[in-house]
């Protein structure tokens, strides 16, 4: 009966468009006081959902983030890209992509990239006579490379969830980026062949050319070595390499000389204001996760799910479809939140790897991003690009065929994914 009424009173308060936050807490409250529990559970719960030292990794990569965005940084990430790559077929494509790949392996924040790198992209492919929703669909989809490539807001709290190692599920996140960096980039250089896309070249630049873009970027450059770097060898955990992403992109702003007071202070409102979302998010879904746990949903959808089938790739495959459907209805974070503590149960009994279960979820959930009706990035980059959101839907579609090939294969080749940690040490 408490479950029903928890379901119920979610659903309804979503469906009346109150915020996920919101949804998550009251419902909690009307399932406590229906079972007969005391509401003094909530604060507790509330407290223990954000009390958590990983959790801390998260406003630093999202401040990180914004310093890049504000410091210069972006423009001459993009500008690297664009001289390596740039007379390529498929042109600013890839250096679209490319660029986004790189700016992951500071920021981790889809929406970072989205906002900020995306400004850059679009304007640059603009001028170049791009049409202006092939420029902005690119950027959207190669924006959710950023919590893939390491660091990763969500792979830290699908860590804090599970307790996992975050540092593994950062590096099992190299090579998954990687592969779709590279779907995408096959994909935009099909479509600039066969003509479906206009995609002027550049001139391919001279070394001395390349070799200038390289210098005008190279501390920048080098931040991803940094920080992964630091975590790779043992030297820092994810925590602390977010500290060091802060403090080696605001010493990059201030030699730049692009770093006011103004930008500072614009960098951190958004920080406050991004870390306040995410993390009064995961404080309202603790008494949520706890019910359900409580009520065994987990379990009972385990046992529902081994009655169909106790096949493992057929699971796989219904585990992956279920993720790209709740991605259209919700935000990432959110779902990621929810679903979390049923998969673990469910890879509990079919041993599946938990760094490898993570790496699907996050990427699955990241493809929502892509998707409508709720899109994230659709909506950051319509506005970013004053398009409609309609015409980013139709442009985006094709690139959810390279996103969920690559899905698939992350989930029936999980040694793609485990590689890199058991290289360095990870045992499962």
């Amino acid at each position: 009966m408490s479950l029903a009424i928890l379901l119920i009173s979610f659903f309804s308060l979503l469906m009346f468009k109150c915020p996920i936050s919101f949804s998550l807490l009251i419902s909690s409250m009307v399932a406590l006081l229906v079972k007969g529990l005391p509401l003094r559970m909530v604060p507790q719960n509330l407290v223990e959902g954000a009390e958590s030292f990983t959790l801390l990794a998260v406003p630093f990569y999202i401040l990180a983030g914004e310093i890049m965005n504000v410091s210069g940084i972006t423009e001459r990430i993009f500008n690297f890209a664009m001289a390596i790559i740039g007379h390529v077929r498929g042109g600013l494509g890839h250096v679209n992509v490319l660029a986004s790949m790189i700016f992951a392996g500071i920021s981790g924040s889809a929406s970072a990239d989205a906002a900020g790198l995306g400004r850059i992209e679009i304007e640059a492919m603009r001028k170049e006579g791009y049409d202006i929703s092939f420029a902005a669909s690119i950027t959207a989809v190669s924006s959710t490379i950023g919590p893939i490539i390491p660091p990763s807001i969500h792979l830290v709290i699908y860590g804090a969830i599970t307790e996992v190692s975050v540092a593994d599920l950062f590096i099992a996140g190299i090579l998954p980026g990687i592969l779709i960096g590279l779907a995408l980039m096959i994909t935009i250089y099909i479509m600039a062949k066969s003509g479906i896309a206009y995609c002027p070249t550049r001139p391919k630049q001279p070394f001395i050319e390349i070799w200038r873009a390289f210098l005008k970027a190279s501390f920048s450059l080098f931040a991803p070595v940094i920080i992964l770097g630091g975590i790779l060898i043992g030297v820092v955990t994810p925590t602390e390499a977010g500290v060091i992403a802060v403090l080696y992109t605001s010493f990059l702003g201030l030699m730049y000389g692009e770093l006011s007071w103004e930008k500072i202070t614009r960098a951190f409102k958004n920080t406050i204001r991004s870390t306040a979302v995410v993390m009064f998010l995961l404080a309202t879904s603790k008494s949520f996760a706890w019910l359900i746990t409580v009520e065994r949903v987990p379990e009972n959808l385990t046992n529902l799910m081994f009655h169909f089938t106790s096949n493992k790739d057929v699971i796989l495959i219904f585990i992956c479809i279920g993720l790209l459907f709740i991605g259209t209805v919700e935000s990432a974070t959110a779902n990621l939140i929810i679903v979390t503590p049923i998969l673990v149960s469910i890879a509990g009994k079919l041993n599946i790897d938990l760094v490898h279960l993570g790496l699907i979820t996050v990427f699955a959930l990241m493809i929502g991003l892509i998707t409508p009706p709720i899109g994230t990035s659709l909506y950051i980059v319509s506005d970013v690009a004053s398009i409609s959101f309609e015409k980013m839907v139709r442009a985006t579609l094709i690139y959810l065929i390279p996103m969920i090939v690559v899905l698939f294969l992350l989930a029936f080749f999980p040694q793609i994914v485990l590689f890199l940690p058991k290289l360095f040490g990870y045992t499962g």
